[in-house]
């Protein structure tokens, strides 16, 4: 009688808490991470180690969602941000992810930083049926694989794209190129690599004349750069992330290299890294990328709307952040997509509408993105952002970035 009486008295409970749980939501049974008045997201990214220079995208990002908590939130929900540090090391990627999701309950994976360390738990999240979107890395698996992983995609221009522009560059500007290219030994490395020989084409791939991969936790690119002057190449390609780019452009002028054109990827191109790297000794004017985010930096962007946001959110929500580094703008941009998409994903949001959402977007004006740039996709087109614009360096530690020519990429 009185097993009997216990079991029936822990009966009650379960129907009492589940009925609660249903009267809070509406009679709806929420997916996991959404309560009635809060969504909890989170990702993984280097706070510390190698690429610790990129902390500052979900500080800005972190930035974004209190600005919009207290606002209101999203169809009156919070979003709660966490953020895990996996110093840049897929080893670390995985167990914290897992923390994430099994512990933490998060609703999606927003995101996380870096390319090996996404392919490293890109399966999991999709055998897990976890939204892993609007990652901080430009490969383009994340827009070209969505068969396979239909949970999975990105936010940023793809990195094979982007240097396909430098290639073609080369190609109509700069005839008498002998390139020699700098890049991280792995999957982003080999990104920008590839779509830099497809720039080329068959009739350019003759004007690389070396090409020196290095470890992301290598001390210093020193050997490279010497083997890169010894080559007789006269045009540099730098496919680093922050740090090594650094070091890169420094190195090159404290051997005595100075080669007629420059080139840095995107990602380690922001205005504070520049300036860093001429701090130290580096000759960086003329040197050319590419940008598609508003630069507070650039007079003629100064006045923007965007610009405007960022820097007054800024200076209330993250006021440690340096509202001249692109980075921050980054973040801003991601931030505001995440919660667009959490705006139409319905009244009471799951992981799947989240995803149409993210799938289905036209002409969406990014205040966050440089005017002319909207973000476009489809169920068969996971690329968000297509466009970019050629950036020329001017001015040397206290200079900026000055955009020339069109806009490239897919027309909108």
């Amino acid at each position: 009688m009185r097993k009997s009486r216990i079991a029936a008295s822990f009966v009650g409970v379960v129907v009492f808490a589940a009925a609660v749980v249903s009267a809070g939501s509406g009679g709806t049974t929420l997916d996991p991470g959404v309560t009635a008045k809060q969504i909890t997201i989170g990702g993984t990214f280097p706070l510390t180690g190698p690429a610790a220079l990129y902390a500052v995208i979900p500080q800005a990002e972190q930035a974004y969602f209190d600005y919009v908590n207290d606002h209101g939130g999203v169809n009156g929900r919070k979003i709660n941000f966490l953020i895990k540090d996996d110093a840049y090391d897929p080893s670390k990627t995985v167990p914290l992810t897992q923390e994430l999701v099994q512990q933490d309950h998060i609703f999606a994976d927003f995101g996380s930083l870096g390319t090996a360390d996404n392919l490293a738990i890109r399966s999991y999240l999709n055998k897990q049926k976890v939204p892993h979107v609007l990652l901080a890395t430009g490969d383009s698996y994340w827009g070209a694989q969505y068969k396979q992983y239909p949970w999975t995609i990105g936010w940023q221009p793809d990195y094979p794209g982007e240097a396909k522009i430098y290639g073609k560059f080369i190609q109509a500007k700069v005839p008498q190129a002998k390139i020699g290219v700098l890049y991280q030994n792995d999957a982003y490395g080999q990104n920008y690599l590839a779509g830099l020989k497809a720039g080329l084409g068959a009739s350019g791939l003759s004007k690389i004349v070396s090409t020196q991969p290095y470890d992301v936790t290598a001390p210093n690119v020193t050997q490279q750069m010497l083997a890169l002057m010894a080559s007789g190449a006269n045009t540099f390609f730098d496919f680093a992330t922050p740090t090594a780019s650094i070091q890169a452009l420094a190195t090159a002028a404290a051997i005595g290299w100075h080669p007629q054109a420059v080139f840095v990827n995107s990602v380690s191109a922001s205005s504070t890294f520049m300036k860093l790297a001429a701090a130290n000794g580096a000759s960086i004017d003329g040197a050319i990328s590419t940008g598609y985010t508003v630069d507070a930096s650039v007079a003629s962007e100064s006045n923007l709307a965007g610009v405007t946001l960022g820097k007054a959110i800024l200076a209330k929500y993250a006021p440690s952040l340096d509202p001249t580094n692109e980075l921050t703008y980054y973040g801003l941009g991601a931030a505001w997509t995440m919660v667009y998409a959490l705006k139409n994903a319905g009244a009471t949001p799951t992981r799947a509408s989240l995803m149409t959402a993210l799938t289905n977007m036209t002409k969406v004006v990014n205040p966050f993105l440089l005017p002319g740039i909207t973000m476009n996709t489809t169920p068969t087109d996971r690329f968000p952002i297509e466009q970019e614009i050629l950036v020329k360096w001017s001015g040397g530690a206290t200079g900026t970035w000055t955009p020339f020519g069109h806009l490239f990429g897919k027309a909108t």
